[in-house]
């Protein structure tokens, strides 16, 4: 990369245009978007009243400090990455590049092995990939599990040392073809917009962006001749988007085999990146857990017959009730302080210029006074976005009964999808909804069973319900948010953004956060107690609104960032770890 730094672009703040608050899910996380907006006005304290338990003190204990940034010794190319035009010019073409190739996954895939042909776009990335990296094909080891997942080992000279292991997925979710003429540019173009700065796209942003990123500051990191001491890894998925079976799953038991347990140092994976909370104020969020999952099939098994002499109910009607049933009765909240979300939450209130003393209040004293804390559950409750982190969702995806119009329907299923809380479990969700389905049962003479063949109540003349849980996964585990591997993740991404990224003086803090979808990562749990989900990225609203949906983008100072960071977090690891 001799000669770059000799063209370089000025340098001033890449983000001035985004001072929109962040739409979606994490828009809705920051207080002055839900907090301000429901006229919160607490009681005024009794004349004379002593502050709760801890006193001002919860208005000092700065939980959301500003760490110090973790500088490394060999930082050849960070200001490159960021600030260098013709590095950037590069970047773009190789991330439109790959976009352009439609990786794309349904519900259900075939294995590899037995339909290359269903995959023939996966094999054209693969040569894409070898063709635009050359130094990571020439220097790292390449493994392909499962026919198609890619998992790339750059040997470290300290083999004793736990790995670090970066991942990220080849795949993306199809374009409806009703919307394509929908799209600012053709969804798998590629086309990069000079006026905006956006790279456009399916997989833009979820997740070909973080995979080339990997790619890149790996390539990077070759060229300028580093040499880990800690082995680096990285782990490709290609059907995330239909829930990792084939891709993760596979390369993670690989990993597995060849490691064991807890044999990872830390794990880095598609996730949230930094909000702007208010004005010229930043915060990023790992994710530091995930909610659970599961799926329940609920299935009404009756009698058939001619419509024209129908009973009281249908096994529509009756799947419909339960269905109601479910609705009517949303899960209780359930919100603690170890919930994640809390990090950001706290970050805000102490260092947003905007919202209220009375807001700030109610954050920063939640755990001294339960006033307080219920007030605050009380607001995130009434968002929609919001109150879904702080309980267990339920949501009624796919019902199919009847076929034919004078036949009455012999069975109804529909199927639920719960995303469990962090302090809740599979089996209490299973629970909950056979105590649903037992009351339906009993209203209407029917019988019940779970999982097919255990009857809880016996099978009547009607027929009966049975509740059969499908697929499984309770809340990840919580990976610290203090201690030597995450002070070397924060304090990272800490000098990306204070001494690379941010040039006006912005505040920069480090928190945790939270999001209700599964990653990857929940094959690797076994691997590493230190997992995070990051893109090291400014993200705002409009970015996000695309996700998984029409004109789907992400800007290119993101992208750029999301490389810097990958560079220099793995040269800290092996220099500070």
């Amino acid at each position: 990369m001799i000669g770059l730094a000799e063209k370089k672009a000025p340098k001033k703040s890449l983000w001035q245009r985004h001072r929109t608050f962040l739409g979606g899910v994490v828009a809705l996380i920051i207080i002055g978007t839900f907090l301000l907006e429901q006229s919160f006005h607490p009681p005024p304290p009794h004349h004379g009243a002593k502050p709760p338990h801890g006193g001002k003190g919860h208005r000092q204990s700065n939980k959301c400090k500003k760490i110090e940034p973790l500088i490394p010794s060999f930082n050849r190319s960070i200001d490159i990455i960021l600030h260098d035009s013709t590095f950037r010019n590069s970047s773009i073409e190789k991330l439109s590049n790959a976009i352009k190739i439609p990786t794309v996954v349904q519900d259900e895939n075939p294995e590899p092995a037995e339909d290359p042909d269903y995959y023939e776009h996966f094999y054209v990335l693969h040569e894409y990939l070898e063709k635009t990296f050359p130094h990571v094909h020439e220097q790292l080891q390449l493994e392909k599990i499962n026919e198609l997942g890619l998992l790339y080992t750059w040997e470290g000279s300290e083999p004793e040392l736990k790995p670090l292991l970066l991942m990220a997925h080849q795949d993306v979710v199809p374009v409806n073809n009703e919307t394509i003429s929908s799209w600012n540019f053709p969804p798998f173009s590629g086309h990069y917009d000079p006026e905006t700065d956006f790279v456009w796209g399916r997989g833009s942003n979820d997740c070909k962006n973080l995979l080339i990123a990997e790619f890149e500051a790996v390539e990077q990191l070759l060229i300028d001749g580093f040499k880990p001491k800690r082995t680096v890894v990285m782990s490709l998925g290609f059907d995330e988007e239909a829930s990792g079976i084939l891709g993760a799953s596979s390369l993670a038991s690989f990993l597995h085999e060849r490691y064991g347990d807890d044999s990872i140092y830390s794990i880095i994976d598609e996730g949230e990146g930094i909000v702007e909370v208010d004005k010229d104020v930043f915060v990023a969020t790992p994710i530091n857990t995930e909610k659970g999952y599961v799926d329940f099939e609920i299935s009404i098994l009756g009698h058939g017959g001619h419509s024209s002499v129908p009973p009281e109910h249908t096994t529509i009607g009756i799947a419909s009730e339960l269905i109601t049933e479910f609705e009517a009765n949303p899960f209780d909240y359930e919100f603690e302080f170890d919930n994640p979300i809390y990090g950001l939450l706290t970050c805000t209130a102490e260092h947003s210029k905007s919202l209220s003393k009375d807001v700030k209040k109610t954050i920063l004293g939640a755990p001294f006074c339960p006033r307080r804390k219920d007030k605050l559950v009380d607001y995130m409750s009434k968002q929609p976005h919001l109150r879904s982190l702080i309980r267990t969702t339920q949501a009624v995806d796919i019902i199919n009964g009847g076929v034919k119009a004078n036949a009455l329907p012999e069975t109804t299923r529909f199927l639920i999808n719960h995303r469990v809380n962090l302090h809740s479990s599979v089996s209490e969700v299973f629970e909950r909804n056979l105590e649903y389905a037992k009351k339906v049962a009993k209203k209407y003479g029917y019988g019940l069973s779970k999982n097919g063949n255990d009857f809880i109540i016996p099978e009547t003349d009607l027929g009966h319900i049975d509740v059969t849980l499908l697929r499984e996964l309770e809340p990840a585990p919580l990976s610290p948010s203090s201690g030597p591997v995450w002070d070397v993740l924060a304090g990272t991404i800490q000098d990306v953004f204070e001494n690379g990224v941010l040039q006006n003086n912005e505040e920069f803090y480090i928190t945790t956060g939270l999001f209700s979808g599964n990653t990857d990562t929940k094959y690797y749990w076994n691997l590493s107690k230190n997992i995070y989900r990051f893109v090291g990225s400014i993200v705002d609203a409009d970015l996000l609104k695309t996700l998984h949906s029409v004109n789907e983008h992400v800007d290119v100072p993101g992208h750029l960032s999301a490389i810097a960071f990958v560079y220099e977090y793995i040269v800290n690891v092996n220099e500070y770890a």
